[in-house]
């Protein structure tokens, strides 16, 4: 899908994740946010790891990290690097920033 130059969101989430809850909340029932989801064709990926799924454990591992949430944002124009990591605790800024590839996360 990044070759097809779409934005990619990726969430690492559990049920049992307060911070997961917040961020699906305030973020994820944005109408800003699902606008801009919806008119860039974002593709949106999520790990769910309610029951301890090894195969997001060991992706997680790869980041370095070892528990939720856990976020990743590819803007549309950035098939050739690293996705963006962003912190813990989201706000709808700090998604649409991400994916516009605008810095400030």
């Amino acid at each position: 899908r990044r070759a097809q130059g779409r934005p990619i969101y990726v969430d690492f989430t559990a049920r049992w994740c307060a911070t997961c809850q917040v961020n699906k909340q305030v973020v994820f029932s944005s109408p800003e946010v699902l606008a801009w989801f919806r008119d860039h064709d974002v593709a949106t990926l999520k790990a769910d790891w309610t029951n301890a799924d090894p195969a997001i454990t060991h992706e997680l591992a790869r980041w370095g990290r070892s528990a939720v949430p856990f976020n990743l944002a590819y803007p549309a124009d950035a098939a050739s690097r690293e996705p963006i990591v962003l912190p813990e605790v989201l706000t709808p800024r700090i998604v649409l920033q991400a994916l516009q590839d605008k810095g400030g996360v």
